[in-house]
């Protein structure tokens, strides 16, 4: 017996396969959950759910050093040269 694998994604609690997955009616299948991919969505919120919690003196401190960061917008052309 060979081993086929077909991807698929989760909605709800029902499992999508792609269209080349010709499986007969009552075929058992087993899923395996892939890790997500690095910037997705899912990955995001799964490190947003992780993280220690920031309390709001940091989180000024954050948003101080942001502002004092910033700098001026430019509005010359830098790729002009001497026009």
């Amino acid at each position: 017996m060979s081993v086929v694998c077909h991807k698929g994604v989760v909605r709800g609690k029902t499992v999508l396969l792609g269209d080349e997955a010709d499986l007969p009616e009552g075929t058992g299948v087993l899923v395996t959950p892939l890790p997500p991919t690095k910037g997705s969505p899912q990955a995001i919120l799964g490190a947003i759910e992780t993280s220690r919690p920031v309390s709001h003196e940091a989180a000024e401190e954050l948003r101080r050093l942001i502002r004092e960061g910033k700098r001026p917008a430019r509005f010359d052309d830098p790729f002009s040269r001497g026009k």
